[in-house]
């Protein structure tokens, strides 16, 4: 039995490769029909390996840090289409490097002579940049180095996500992670799609670990500063800084988690104060009223609306959200802050974000892959994993490219099937910390960090 799943996690392990290959440069929509197929194998073949790799071990580090690299060469050298997010990391630098303005005050359309505003997706062009200080210095640095060249200026955020996940597998192995610990990272389909597409998360997720890392040793400064970059790449690292700064505070004393906090507050201030200050603030209040289709608070909207909000209009209830979510991040981390890894508690709470904020997209994964690669037998891993591919999956198709047919099975899944699942999960998420919270509490001994989410 244990050679046979060795020999399934082998082949599954040469599936998931082949599959996830082939699928990168069909990412346009035109492709989706085609697409969908192959990422569905790629993550079928993902979850067996996981699988097989649980039960029976069978990777080694070298494999997977090779197989690894093997796919993010492939996804750089993929050039991106299924998502123009690439080119407005690109223009927002330019807005800096090339133009000398801010991207937070000023919007791409302002620059209608630049080569790249026609690249950029035309929903971006009049919305100012809500991405982080860090990560507005280092594309105003990349976009300075390329040029006008579009070669250079997509493959140095390609480059740079697929560097993060590497520098994520060398954190890992250097810490003594086992294979599969490297595997949910370097090998998940959905990681890759990340890379192609060149976006900022995975620079989040592997700051977010450093952070991780930095507090098991008991390294409060460096886990404050650490938390406050992720914060300065994307202002919502600031739920798991706060889950480890608590971790911290229960695991080392009140005096730790302070100098946690005080270091992640100081790293942040003096981020956005040398942004703008306010002004590289305000584009996230406009950024609060948006909703993606497979948001749970957008199942139908119409209906959520009325019922639970007594109102109708298009905006998402931004305060009801805030409230929903804060509640039960407070109630999760709060089940995790005895554990003796602060991953389940970052990841976590990064997590709730991503069941029940009004807009989120596939690419959102990037934020807490890395960390719960770290409990990656958990169930919370596997939560994660799950509604990530699911999101993968629906993000293939647009309205009015396919047939009737195939649109409407796509979109219904993803306005229908997806919302519910996010909520079953999220209620459960809900029910198992609260019982856990419960043992905690009431002093007794618990499994430890692979007992749940």
């Amino acid at each position: 039995m244990m050679g046979t799943r060795s020999n399934m996690g082998r082949v599954a392990l040469f599936v998931l490769m082949a599959t996830t290959v082939v699928a990168m440069p069909l990412g346009a929509v035109a492709h989706a029909p085609v697409e969908l197929p192959l990422l569905t194998v790629a993550l079928a073949a993902f979850a067996v390996v996981m699988f097989c790799e649980r039960r029976t071990p069978f990777l080694s580090r070298g494999l997977v840090i090779g197989a690894s690299g093997a796919l993010m060469l492939a996804a750089v050298l993929t050039p991106p289409t299924s998502s123009k997010d690439i080119w407005t990391h690109v223009m927002y630098g330019r807005i800096v490097s090339v133009h000398h303005a801010s991207p937070y005050v000023h919007v791409p359309a302002d620059y209608p002579s630049d080569p790249t505003l026609a690249r950029t997706a035309p929903a971006w062009r009049h919305t100012p940049s809500v991405y982080g200080p860090a990560f507005t210095a280092v594309s105003a640095a990349g976009t300075a180095a390329a040029g006008d060249s579009p070669l250079a200026q997509r493959l140095f955020f390609q480059v740079l996500s697929g560097l993060a996940v590497m520098l994520a597998l060398l954190l890992l192995a250097r810490r003594r992670a086992d294979p599969g610990a490297l595997a949910f990272i370097g090998l998940n389909p959905v990681v890759a799609a990340i890379v192609v597409g060149g976006h900022d998360d995975l620079l989040v997720g592997v700051v977010l670990l450093g952070a991780v890392l930095a507090a098991r040793t008991g390294s409060a400064r460096a886990a404050g500063a650490l938390l406050g970059l992720a914060v300065l790449v994307k202002v919502s690292a600031l739920l798991p800084l706060a889950a480890v700064v608590a971790w911290i505070a229960v695991r080392y004393g009140w005096r730790p988690g302070l100098r946690t906090a005080v270091t992640s507050a100081a790293v942040t201030g003096v981020g956005y104060a040398l942004a703008g200050g306010t002004a590289a603030l305000s584009p996230l209040h406009q950024a609060s009223t948006w909703h993606s289709k497979a948001s749970l608070w957008t199942f139908p909207v119409s209906w959520t609306e009325r019922t639970i909000f007594g109102a109708s209009g298009t905006h998402t209830p931004v305060l009801a959200i805030g409230a929903v979510m804060a509640a039960v991040v407070a109630v999760v981390v709060a089940a995790h802050l005895r554990d003796l890894d602060p991953a389940i508690a970052a990841g976590g709470a990064a997590f709730v974000y991503l069941l029940a904020a009004a807009y989120v997209l596939p690419w959102y994964a990037g934020w807490i892959v890395p960390v719960v690669a770290l409990a990656w037998r958990s169930r919370l891993a596997l939560l994660a994993q799950l509604q990530a591919s699911l999101l993968l999956l629906i993000y293939v198709d647009r309205p009015g490219v396919h047939s009737v047919a195939f649109h409407a099975v796509v979109g219904t899944i993803a306005t229908h099937v997806v919302p519910i699942v996010e909520g079953v999960i999220l209620v459960g998420l809900v029910v198992v910390s609260v019982r856990r919270l419960g043992d905690v509490l009431g002093g007794r001994r618990l499994a430890g960090i692979e007992a749940f989410a």
